[in-house]
């Protein structure tokens, strides 16, 4: 997708304008300026195109005259993400690639256009030419360095405010779409600003203006590949795919949604928005949408929601609100009672994800069950009838786990992941592999099964060979998941489980069956002293993971840990007390972050 080459004078005179913004050059003489310039050719770099790699040769120094270009970070470690992570921008009248020139080494930073760019080359013959003759220079080219390594490496992922709207086809209502989008994205930021093909014949400036001047741009593409679709697919941070959800067969784009390059540094963001009319999707309906792995995420729209649409602007603006939650048996009840205190605060939840009894929850509210269906549905399944009841021969595990299959299958029946209203995840532990494993796609209630498979008490999950037990096992509160999608703010909900396994003082290191059966029979009313195996399972599983809850706590951007000590990990009737326990919680806690500054407190009421 090449831009046109601009017109020669035109780009002569932004040249100029950026010599005389840049630090480098704002000491020299109007002769001086006029020999720099004679030394420089143009690069016109479309949007996405690299301008060096990573690990390259320096050879040069770029001034940016129109346009925008992006420095990329390479990382490694856990956190790592996939793609190199954009750390700076590099706007017209400044220049890039002086740091790796002036220390003779290799680059460290791989530079790309974001958007359609002029850029003006200064080789490093003509740079140390400039640096002999004029030394004055260097004292601000040293300040650019320092200012520039004084920012450091920023954790924050940068969040798209340009937009890229792609119709799947002439019969998408894209028009109605970008209205509702844009009036949501109004209520985050103070302008939005919603461009069309009348737009094709301005200049690169003209839209760097509209960026400047504005929150948030939307670019309306053709359903086609016109000129003016392809000039939005080079300007915008994110791509938007629209198609309604009940449009047949899946289709893909006439036209590839982004031109693979040759050593590209960066993808642009891809998601899908699927409309639907008047209904929630349909089980197993979204999968085949999902064009294998192109789209980053996908959306769920009710056209007639405006809910949807701010959800969805907070997801793509990273202005949404993940909620993640810990595993901790009975005591998870406490998240119904969190759930009920951040809806009746006005705080959003976008996302949700957890282990074990807190995945489950979290399944609940990605489906968007309001406060009394979680309560009703989580009273019936686990206070009326216990799921742990279908004892079994102890050869895999204690229970045979048929009861908790049916309860979740009656819950979420043939639903997928992927067609929850909210984003969701859970984690397993791959025994296998010796792995956390996250699912965000697959048969919702069988990988629910897997994360709630406590090792002994519940069979394990097959898949492919690989066996997958309880998340919490491995990773309890996987919070930097949900960091890692980087979406916004993330709140964490921790289960207490001091006090969750505890012996009487009298016990010694075993008791005999006539003992145990004595007390089970004739002072069955006492608590008995000795945890049952149960109980110890549970607990050893809890605690497996205690090292890396505490870094897990520390991720989140909200934490909160009702005090369920007092609650055991196996009483299911404790419903009522756990929920109300949450509620509690979760109240003080919003009233503390009232109290922080507004920058860490953006999801308050």
């Amino acid at each position: 997708m090449s831009m046109a080459l601009p017109d020669a004078d035109s780009a002569r005179l932004r040249l100029r304008q950026a010599l005389h913004r840049a630090p480098l050059f704002a000491d020299l003489d109007t002769a001086s300026l006029a020999a720099v310039e004679s030394q420089l050719s143009m690069l016109v770099l479309p949007g996405g195109t690299p301008l060096f790699h990573h690990g390259e040769v320096a050879d040069a120094v770029y001034l940016v005259a129109s346009g925008c270009l992006g420095v990329f970070r390479h990382d490694d470690g856990e956190d790592a993400t996939e793609e190199p992570v954009l750390i700076a921008e590099i706007t017209p009248g400044n220049i890039v690639g002086e740091m790796s020139l002036l220390s003779h080494t290799q680059r460290t930073r791989s530079v790309a256009a974001l958007r359609d760019s002029e850029v003006w080359r200064l080789a490093q013959t003509s740079f140390d030419t400039l640096t002999t003759k004029h030394p004055e220079v260097l004292p601000a080219l040293m300040r650019n360095v320092a200012v520039r390594n004084a920012m450091g490496p920023s954790k924050r992922r940068r969040q798209p405010r340009t937009f890229a709207l792609l119709p799947a086809g002439p019969h998408v209502p894209s028009a109605r779409f970008a209205v509702m989008l844009a009036n949501a994205l109004g209520r985050i930021g103070n302008e939005v600003q919603m461009l069309g093909s009348e737009s094709l014949g301005e200049e690169p400036e003209w839209f760097a203006q509209c960026e400047m001047s504005s929150s948030f741009v939307l670019y309306r593409a053709d359903a086609t590949l016109t000129p003016w679709t392809s000039l939005c697919l080079r300007q915008a941070d994110c791509l938007i795919v629209v198609r309604g959800a009940d449009d047949g067969e899946p289709t893909r784009l006439p036209f590839e949604i982004e031109e693979t390059q040759a050593g590209a540094v960066f993808h642009r963001r891809r998601e899908l928005v699927l409309l639907h009319e008047e209904h929630d999707p349909r089980s197993g309906s979204t999968a085949p949408m999902l064009a294998g792995g192109v789209y980053g995420q996908h959306h769920h729209v009710r056209l007639d929601l405006p809910s949807d649409f701010d959800r969805l602007a907070r997801l793509i603006t990273g202005h949404a609100v993940g909620i993640v939650m810990a595993g901790g048996g009975a005591r998870a009840f406490t998240h119904i009672g969190v759930i009920k205190a951040l809806r009746a605060s006005g705080v959003p939840i976008d996302l949700a994800g957890g282990t074990s009894m807190g995945a489950i929850v979290a399944a609940g509210v990605a489906a968007r069950w309001s406060d009394e269906e979680l309560a009703i549905r989580f009273r019936r399944a686990f206070v009326h009838r216990n799921p742990l009841r279908d004892y079994t021969l102890p050869l895999v595990s204690l229970y045979g786990g048929r009861e908790v299959t049916k309860l979740l299958q009656t819950a979420f029946g043939d639903r997928h992941i992927e067609d929850l209203i909210l984003p969701y995840y859970c984690v397993t532990a791959n025994l296998t592999t010796s792995n956390a494993d996250v699912h965000s796609t697959g048969l919702l209630w069988r990988w629910l099964r897997a994360s709630v498979s406590l090792p002994g008490v519940l069979p394990p999950i097959n898949d492919a060979g690989q066996i997958h037990v309880d998340g919490g096992v491995i990773d309890n509160l996987p919070v930097r998941e949900m960091r890692r999608m980087g979406r916004g703010l993330t709140i964490g909900v921790d289960i207490d489980t001091a006090g969750a396994l505890s012996a009487g003082a009298d016990v010694g290191d075993s008791w005999s069956a006539w003992e145990f059966f004595r007390r089970l029979v004739w002072k069955r009313d006492e608590t008995l002293p000795l945890p049952s195996i149960v109980r110890i399972l549970l607990r050893s599983a809890l605690v497996s993971s205690t090292a890396r809850a505490h870094e897990d706590r520390a991720a989140a951007d909200l934490l909160i840990v009702p005090p369920m000590h007092r609650f055991d990990l196996l009483d299911w009737t404790s419903f009522d007390a756990g929920v109300e326990t949450g509620y509690r919680a979760t109240m003080e806690a919003l009233d503390k972050a009232r109290t922080l500054p507004v920058g860490a407190r953006l999801f308050v009421a």
